[in-house]
């Protein structure tokens, strides 16, 4: 059983290392807050006493900890929504942590090559959690969503090409209320024929739509709750707005700061449209390689793009950078067949996307690197490689899709 265990699963050794690393030096540096938690505690606790969920800036002046998520997305805090907050603190980083072993788990399964040796597999897994590191420790001293997005992704991705589309559509249904990044594979799971997903995703929003109900019995209460909410986003969108702002990291707000659109006035229906034109190409590019490529791996390449162009698209950190870890995984594990140029294209996607910046560059160095979206060039450095080398990234799906 030892010897099973260090065979096949010392990579998860590793990453329990540097999850207890963290936690013993988030305690020492007395740092360990995970703030963010705390905001969906507070919204689970109020869920279950029916209670407001949108505050006023009367109670945090600041405005700086006020939960802008949907009602539903309350839901799933309420297991960590315990009397002692360190306790629930503890729990959540330990759920973190399983989330990120099992997004490594399935990355093995699905995209390990035949042929693949268990040394080098272990060696691909370990160098994805240092990549991946810095958004990982991130994650988990803030206490944030964007595993549990990236979960709720790759759950979905494996059920449906195990043609369980049930199952797939499920977890994306339940991941739009904390975050409604998942509507951008509606489109793909439609023209891939998963309509049967596409309606289990459909009916899983609805359910959790309806479920806060549960709380809020009063239909003009629940039907305010979500009027609050609307309002909510309605004044975080209006505050992520501006194209050439340094900390806007999307394609968008990239390609104005970077060509001559940046002397055009963007604004109104300009910037409507200039949006609206960029997701189509975008839309026709992609398209372009899933009507070439109609086999099951590539369904999943096309999936896994999708994944790492949410925080391309939409305003948010750069921490939800950690997206990118399906795409990291898919070209580390094949990374023996990309030709010399699109290896060295890759170490350098890996230290701009990944590593600690901060630290290694300063943060004067690091100011400027963000000011430029170092995150958004990494990212889509990974995609030239996947888009260059399709045709050599494939691998045999029915024995890598084996739970081994």
């Amino acid at each position: 059983m030892k010897k099973l265990i260090l065979q096949n699963y010392i990579w998860f050794l590793f990453l329990i290392f540097v999850s207890a690393g963290s936690f013993v030096a988030e305690h020492i540096n007395h740092r360990f807050s995970m703030p963010d938690l705390e905001v969906y505690e507070k919204a689970a606790t109020r869920l279950i006493n029916g209670e407001e969920l949108y505050r006023t800036t009367e109670e945090d002046p600041y405005e700086h900890y006020v939960f802008k998520y949907a009602p539903p997305a309350a839901l799933i805090f309420i297991p960590f929504a315990l009397p002692d907050p360190e306790a629930s603190k503890y729990l959540y980083w330990i759920f973190l942590t399983f989330i990120m072993g099992h997004l490594l788990y399935l990355s093995k399964n699905i995209f390990t090559v035949d042929g693949h040796n268990r040394s080098r597999t272990t060696l691909s897994i370990v160098l994805l959690i240092i990549i991946a590191g810095t958004h990982f420790f991130r994650e988990l001293h803030l206490g944030q969503v964007n595993l549990l997005l990236l979960w709720c992704y790759m759950l979905a991705m494996f059920a449906l090409y195990r043609n369980q589309q049930i199952l797939g559509g499920i977890p994306l249904g339940i991941s739009i209320f904390v975050k409604p990044f998942a509507l951008i594979f509606l489109p793909f799971l439609l023209l891939s024929g998963k309509f049967r997903a596409s309606l289990s995703f459909l009916a899983t929003a609805m359910v959790m739509f309806l479920i806060p109900f549960v709380f809020y019995p009063d239909l003009q209460q629940y039907m305010g709750l979500y009027g609050s909410w609307m309002e909510e986003l309605s004044i975080e969108l209006s505050n992520k707005q501006d194209l050439l702002a340094a900390g806007n990291h999307t394609l968008f707000s990239l390609i104005a700061r970077f060509t001559p659109l940046r002397l055009l006035p963007l604004e109104g229906s300009a910037k409507l449209f200039y949006q609206g034109l960029l997701l189509v190409l975008i839309g026709i590019f992609l398209l372009r390689f899933m009507l070439k490529d109609k086999s099951q791996f590539g369904r999943i390449k096309i999936f896994i793009v999708l994944i790492a162009l949410i925080p391309m698209l939409a305003v948010t950190s750069y921490n939800a950078f950690i997206l990118s870890l399906p795409l990291l995984a898919c070209i580390i594990f094949q990374f023996r067949k990309l030709t010399f140029a699109m290896k060295v294209l890759f170490i350098i996607s890996c230290l701009m996307i990944g590593g600690n910046i901060y630290d290694i560059s300063g943060p004067q160095l690091f100011d400027i690197l963000w000011g430029i979206s170092v995150y958004t060039w990494g990212s889509m450095g990974l995609m030239i490689i996947l888009f260059t080398e399709w045709k050599k990234i494939r691998l045999d799906l029915e024995e890598s899709m084996q739970l081994s």
